[in-house]
């Protein structure tokens, strides 16, 4: 098994590596747009246009191939860790039983299905980033042709329409595009991917392991702030084969093995060998309804745990957004050859320099008074570097 913590920090190293991917995306949309040079809706405009995004698109595709080897080795690095790390908390058991499971690396059967984890994941993740070329292009399209109508409609003027499509584009950020048409930023995309891979292939291991060590019962890990319909079965024990008179069946009860279920989309449960006459449940009952009944305090009311775990990562999302918005900003300014526009673009950088810090305040007044754990890496944005903070601190003096 893994440890729910296990999950808070394990796709960090990913995730830094794909930060100047989605720092060069960005930079790249914006760049491009603002180096229009004036918009206009003559046929040999919307052809450069369109030309540059065609150079942007196989910009992008190279950077994700020179990017894969590298990415391919830190799955590989992370997965055996996890596999290392669930086989050992597992064998602790087995051996407490009596039983002599050998060390991962010694199980043939364990090591294919690692190894076939590793390459699922590695391919997906490849997947995802070539996608994000796509949708990539799509957005400089979108956001030029917005320019375009906007300056030709006479609503706006060229730097106003400029720095809206500037605001745009850097909102966006750095998306993959799924085939049923939904988006998510490439850090959200990326973690989801790869935790979800390691929890899937971890799982399956300890499932090799039973197998092998006839192993019927297991119990699910459990932790505060699980999602609701995953409180429901959350530090019980199940019969994976759901012939055991006293225990449910763990498929049917848990959902194992849909996106939905245990270590599906996003879960930090796992689970574990479980041995009848031998093994204390790892899970009181008192400590479940403590976990499901925890509350915790701000503004004066009493919210669910798991509804302020809902809060804080909302919080977290609006401050990814405006760290993108000042990047993309940072980025326009550097491109801008007319004053105004620079001018205009420092406007918008300033304003939300302050909305950021205004928003990192609050948060850490409702970190303050709920007691909940800040995560930093939660609140990080892709290519939002030191340099667009610093700035971004001395913009908020200045407003101040």
């Amino acid at each position: 098994m893994l440890p729910p913590d296990y999950f808070d920090h394990a796709a960090d190293d990913l995730l830094g590596l794909y930060s100047k991917l989605d720092e060069t995306i960005t930079r790249d949309i914006v760049r491009r747009l603002v180096k229009t040079g004036g918009v206009s809706a003559t046929a040999g405009w919307q052809i450069q246009r369109l030309q540059e995004s065609g150079v942007l698109l196989d910009d992008i595709i190279r950077r994700v191939a020179q990017l894969s080897e590298a990415s391919d080795q830190h799955v590989r690095a992370l997965f055996e860790d996890a596999g290392v790390q669930a086989v050992e908390i597992d064998r602790g058991i087995y051996q407490a039983a009596g039983l002599s499971p050998p060390p991962l690396r010694q199980s043939l059967g364990a090591m294919q299905i690692l190894q076939a984890g590793v390459q699922k994941t590695a391919g997906h993740l490849r997947n995802l980033s070539m996608t994000t070329a796509i949708a990539t292009q799509q957005a400089y399209i979108n956001v030029v042709t917005l320019a375009e109508m906007q300056v030709e409609s006479g609503a706006f003027d060229y730097v106003t329409a400029i720095r809206n499509a500037v605001r745009t584009a850097a909102e966006s950020g750095a998306e993959v595009l799924y085939p049923t048409g939904h988006r998510d930023k490439l850090d959200v995309a990326i973690r989801r991917a790869t935790l979800t891979g390691v929890s899937q292939t971890a799982a399956q291991i300890s499932e090799r392991y039973a197998d092998d060590m006839g192993c019927d019962l297991v119990e699910t890990t459990a932790h505060p702030g699980a999602r609701p319909e995953h409180q429901v079965w959350q530090g019980q024990v199940f019969s994976r084969s759901g012939k055991h008179p006293d225990y449910p069946d763990f498929i049917e009860t848990t959902d194992y093995g849909t996106g939905e279920g245990l270590c599906g989309w996003n879960c930090r449960h796992s689970f574990f060998p479980f041995f009848e006459g031998l093994s204390a449940s790892a899970y009181p009952r008192e400590k479940l309804q403590e976990y499901e009944n925890q509350t915790v305090q701000y503004n004066g009311e009493t919210i669910k745990y798991y509804d302020a775990t809902q809060m804080q990562r909302a919080a977290e999302r609006q401050i990814r957004a405006t760290k993108r918005e000042l990047a993309g900003y940072d980025a326009g300014f550097k491109a801008a050859d007319s004053e105004h526009l620079r001018n205009a673009l420092n406007e918008q950088f300033q304003a939300a320099a302050v909305k950021l810090q205004r928003q990192k305040s609050q948060l850490d007044d409702f970190l303050g008074q709920t007691g909940m754990l800040r995560q930093d890496e939660c609140e990080q944005v892709l290519g939002f570097g030191r340099s667009q903070a610093q700035k971004a601190v001395w913009a908020t003096k200045r407003g101040e």
